[in-house]
This record gives C-alpha cells, sequence and structure tokens, in this order.
C-alpha cells in the first residue's frame, strides 16, 4: 500500500522550482499560482469563519480540489515532459476556478 503524501502541490512546486531551470514566463505562471493559491487559503479560512450551509461548504472543498487535483496532474506532466504550453494551460484552469469558487 503506497503512502499517503501529506504535502500539498504549492509545497512540491515551491520546493522542486528552484532546480528546475525553467524559463522565465513557466516560472512566472507558477509564481502567479502559487499566489492564487495562497489567497485562495487566506479567503477560504476568512470565509469559513461565517455559517456556511453544509452543501456551500462541500461545494467550496470539491471545488479547490478539483483545482487542487488539476495542478497535482499538470505538475507530474511537466516534471516528465517539459512541455510548458501544456503547464500554462492548466495553470490558467487551476487559478481560474479558485477565481470562481471565491466570487460565487
Amino acid at each position: 500500500m503506497g503512502a499517503v503524501s501529506t504535502r500539498s502541490i504549492a509545497e512540491e512546486i515551491r520546493d522542486e522550482l528552484p532546480s528546475l531551470g525553467v524559463d522565465p514566463d513557466t516560472k512566472k505562471a507558477l509564481d502567479e499560482w502559487l499566489a492564487a493559491d495562497r489567497e485562495f487559503n487566506g479567503w477560504f479560512l476568512v470565509t469559513t469563519k461565517r455559517a456556511l450551509a453544509d452543501d456551500e461548504l462541500m461545494e467550496l472543498l470539491e471545488g479547490y480540489r478539483e483545482s487542487q487535483e488539476t495542478m497535482q496532474k499538470a505538475w507530474k506532466t511537466f516534471r516528465e515532459d517539459k512541455n510548458q504550453a501544456r503547464l500554462a494551460a492548466s495553470v490558467a484552469i487551476s487559478i481560474s476556478r479558485m477565481h470562481a469558487l471565491m466570487n460565487e
């Protein structure tokens, strides 16, 4: 049985990015995603201090999980194939999802 990772995808990216030597556009996209992820987490903490209906909370959690899975898959693939365009597209999708959740 495989071990479950307790590290977030943001932690993986922050830890691995310096040693990968990515181009400036890829670094910028990843930095933007890290900032958006940090912003979402701060927003989530503030938002969940007030009473939320169970379905509202579950929608937020599910949406965030989807954005994280998008990045996990994209990051794993990028480390294998170095396809910057595919990574940038996934970054945009994940950021868009987090922004949509914050604006609902």
